[in-house]
């Protein structure tokens, strides 16, 4: 029944508005069956749909989808670029404890996308994608630290932990 329930409510998404969908009572499973339809578009490339799709799932707070509206809107996808509104979404997910999001977090910093170019924080943000398993992290923060002095280290390490402990991790 539960299934149907939520099959019934993304067949009424095709068709509506996506902001129309309320998701917000949606449980966590059901949450990410709907982020997989919203990959299915992504992965044809219906952009648009799927960027509609995310964004309701996103604002009823499911991570891997606020970090897919930041993909989107960083790329262009479905909507026009809009780095800042990425870098917010980025970091909603990252209040969740992605580990892709921290890791897109330490590319904004280390590149200067949306916020100014800061080797402490992109090292912190790299430190806990690398703590979370990101398989391209470890490099990112080695490369981060060849500009930092060690008391900078230093300080990223308090910043991503203290980060961990707000938290509760």
């Amino acid at each position: 029944m539960k299934s149907f329930l939520l099959l019934a409510a993304f067949a009424a998404s095709l068709s509506t508005p996506a902001t129309a969908l309320a998701l917000d009572s949606l449980t966590p499973t059901q949450g990410q069956e709907v982020y997989d339809k919203a990959l299915q578009s992504y992965s044809c490339t219906d952009y648009e749909k799927a960027l509609g799709i995310f964004k309701t799932n996103a604002e009823a707070g499911h991570g891997l989808s606020q970090y897919m509206m930041g993909i989107m809107l960083e790329q262009g996808q479905g909507t026009e670029a809009d780095v800042a509104a990425a870098f917010n979404w980025y970091m909603k997910a990252a209040k969740q404890g992605l580990a892709d999001a921290y890791y897109a977090l330490g590319d904004m910093y280390s590149r200067g996308i949306s916020v100014s170019k800061d080797a402490v924080q992109a090292y912190a943000w790299f430190d806990l994608a690398d703590r979370g398993g990101h398989k391209l992290a470890n490099d990112m923060k080695q490369s981060a630290a060849a500009r930092l002095q060690s008391e900078q280290i230093e300080s990223a390490n308090k910043i991503a932990t203290d980060w961990l402990a707000k938290l509760g991790r």
